[in-house]
């Protein structure tokens, strides 16, 4: 019952959070510096020139395009499990808060669902994050070679250059939360409360910044009310998330998903990975915990910068794959405090100079690709080969649905098909129906490796389609209306 509240609230929460967003950034208008506008431009021209616009998460932003999709059609957050581009017959609440959905459905409104337009909409976001970043340091330090140095050093991070093409969640979220920072240290209560909700509302993990609001001076306890009232969508989603964690660590064989045994390791992997210097600017690491020990009067914000980061990392910390190590992306959120408060140790043009040169040594290690989403990156530019040979009646059966579905095709869940065989042969007899067994089928025990399982037992196959990648095989099958042993 509370998913299906929560796929009409959350998004109307979204609407009513940019609302007032806007408002704290009217309020701002007469601050601002044409210098963030060409930060922005030129991080918006860097990432044009120098990524691809290919997927970075498999297979979560096809998961984004399709609930955006369908938010065009209706204002709730749904993610289709079985029907097409214009018929949803069977949908579902999904795990992620609503609000990058609700943001690209905005562009979708004028350009068409489209991949295209998604990656063109990141890239914007990343561009306009160091123009944020540039006018929170204009704020906390009333100096624009300063700020100016903070926005370069977040931009010129490598996961974070890396992420600027992906039509993800991360950096969208850490936009937000930086326009929520600004709007706490200026005192613009409406960009304080709507910015940090806003983070909430694309990555939920960053729910962990609200109480940040209430400890600002600046803002009157009606807006901290009212903060905590844009958030409450979010936090009924972490209820419900909760509620279905044990289910979710079944599904990916784990003991808990959330837990305190996780501290430990997760702990020790992100101090190596932020001070390892060929994965991420380690010099602004050190410096950071410089600008913080450093002994001032009036520095509550170095503070308040300080517990941000350890507000998300301890999020990150319990969860089972929480790690900057197996997920480098997490860094993204802390990358803004941690830049900021590296920023305010400098100040002499020598120093800068040196800081910003020593940028170059972890794009000499580069952004490492694990195998594993390598291999993924390959199911999916097959899945999108295939997926232009398939005729505009048929059907797809997949675990990886949306892939499919993007492309304006008819799809089903893999997953669901298992679970509910009547819908299938319902498909069967109406149309022809093919399978797609991607990487994921590959892993044994886990839910796709059960789904595959499931319809391999219990339809009649004709293999189409066969490729063998890092050995983990994807195959594509016609699936036949004869069910064996059923």
């Amino acid at each position: 019952m509370l998913p299906r509240i929560l796929s009409i609230a959350a998004p109307l929460f979204v609407y009513i959070t940019l609302a007032v967003l806007v408002q704290g950034l009217w309020n701002e208008r007469k601050k601002f510096d044409r210098i963030a506008l060409a930060l922005a431009t030129a991080g918006l021209l860097a990432s044009f020139m120098v990524l691809s616009p290919a997927h970075r998460l498999f297979f979560d932003e096809d998961t984004y395009i399709n609930i955006a999709s369908n938010l065009t059609k209706a204002p709730v957050a749904q993610l289709t499990l079985l029907g097409g581009p214009d018929e949803i017959t069977v949908s579902t609440y999904y795990k992620e808060p609503a609000g990058w959905p609700v943001l690209l459905s905005f562009v979708f409104f004028f350009t068409g669902p489209s991949e295209q337009a998604a990656f063109i909409t990141a890239r914007v976001f990343y561009g306009a994050t160091l123009g944020a970043i540039y006018m929170l340091g204009l704020t906390l330090f009333q100096s624009r070679r300063q700020a100016a140095v903070a926005a370069i050093l977040v931009g010129a991070a490598p996961v974070f250059f890396w992420y600027s093409a992906s039509a993800g969640t991360d950096i969208p979220a850490a936009f937000f939360a930086v326009l929520g920072l600004w709007g706490i240290f200026a005192g613009n209560a409406p960009l304080a409360a709507a910015g940090i909700a806003m983070s909430a509302q694309i990555r939920l993990e960053l729910i962990a910044l609200a109480p940040l609001v209430w400890l600002a001076p600046k803002i009157s306890i009606r807006w901290k009310a009212a903060a905590a009232g844009l958030v409450a969508a979010e936090i009924a989603h972490v209820a419900w998330l909760l509620s279905v964690a044990p289910e979710f660590a079944r599904a990916v064989r784990v003991e808990s998903a959330f837990s305190l045994q996780y501290v430990f390791q997760n702990g020790a992997a992100n101090i190596k990975y932020l001070f390892n210097p060929l994965l991420f600017p380690a010099v602004v690491t050190a410096l950071a915990i410089a600008g913080l020990l450093r002994k001032r009067s009036g520095e509550w914000p170095r503070w308040l910068l300080a517990l941000s980061v350890v507000a998300v990392s301890g999020v990150h910390a319990v969860f089972y794959v929480g790690s900057f190590d197996i997920n480098p992306r997490y860094s993204i959120q802390i990358l803004a405090p941690l830049a900021l408060l590296a920023a305010s140790t400098i100040r002499r043009p020598f120093f800068i100079a040196t800081l910003i040169a020593s940028l170059a040594i972890p794009q000499f290690g580069g952004y490492g690709v694990p195998p594993f989403v390598q291999t993924l990156a390959v199911d999916h530019r097959i899945a999108s080969d295939f997926a232009a040979r398939v005729g505009s009646e048929d059907l797809v059966l997949s675990a990886q649905q949306e892939v499919f579905l993007n492309q304006g095709l008819r799809a089903m869940n893999s997953v669901l098909a298992s679970e509910r065989a009547d819908r299938l042969d319902e498909q069967l007899k109406q149309r022809k129906v093919w399978y797609h067994a991607g990487v994921r089928t590959n892993l044994e025990n886990s839910e796709d490796w059960d789904a595959d399982q499931w319809v391999k037992s219990n339809y009649e196959l004709h293999l189409i389609d066969s490729y063998e990648v890092d050995a983990m095989k994807i195959a594509f099958y016609e699936v036949l209306l004869k069910p064996i042993n059923r």
